[in-house]
């Protein structure tokens, strides 16, 4: 009755790249980001440990409202 639905490539391959994690100096390169939002990050991620975009964004949002330490 019910069949399995296969998995669609271009999900599994956007999950793949939500799971990547990048470096500081990569995100200062990315052409995804605006100045701002580099700048923002080169202040507040740390030099030797890597990001997820997801996790990126949240550190941009929490400077913007302020909750940065």
């Amino acid at each position: 009755m019910f069949t399995k639905k296969e998995s669609d490539p271009k999900k599994t391959e956007a999950q793949q790249k939500n799971n990547q994690k990048y470096s500081k100096a990569q995100f200062a390169e990315s052409r995804q980001l605006s100045r701002i939002e580099k700048d923002i990050l080169a202040a507040v991620l740390l030099e030797k440990q890597t990001y997820t975009i997801e996790e990126a964004q949240e550190h941009i949002q929490q400077f913007m409202n302020g909750e940065a330490q």
